[in-house]
């Protein structure tokens, strides 16, 4: 009792300051944080020798990045994936081994469509992610 007691009157004549930190950032260093906005899961069934577009868009400004991570089967099949650009364009690119794994930068402000283009005369199973 006779320690508690003594720590407890024995701290309170303690003065007590907080320490002041001045941080200064480094000069010249440059930050490049791309943390994306979303991230959407999509599973579907393109038909032979169709697209398929998705039902929402998204707005991206100039400079921004999409990436879309997926697999498909059949491997074989050839397929264009992309955005449909504000100005009515598929930008796309040509992915023929079952895997995509694709960044694409977007060069205006707007809203963008994310968009897949099966060239091949058989079904293609898709599943993936996309973030932006």
């Amino acid at each position: 009792m006779i320690l508690a007691c003594a720590l407890a009157f024995g701290c309170a004549g303690v003065p007590a300051k907080a320490a002041e930190i001045e941080v200064t950032p480094p000069e010249n260093v440059a930050m490049n944080l791309q943390i994306p906005r979303a991230t959407s899961s999509f599973r579907m069934t393109i038909p032979a020798n169709q697209r398929l577009a998705a039902s929402t868009s998204f707005p991206l400004a100039a400079g921004e990045t999409v990436t879309i991570k997926a697999s498909y089967y059949p491997f074989s099949a050839s397929i264009d994936v992309g955005l449909i650009a504000p100005d009515g364009n598929f930008y796309y690119v040509t992915v023929t081994n079952g895997s995509i794994d694709k960044t694409i930068q977007v060069n205006a402000n707007g809203n963008y469509t994310l968009q897949f283009r099966n060239k091949s005369n058989v079904d293609v199973e898709l599943s993936g992610y996309v973030n932006y």
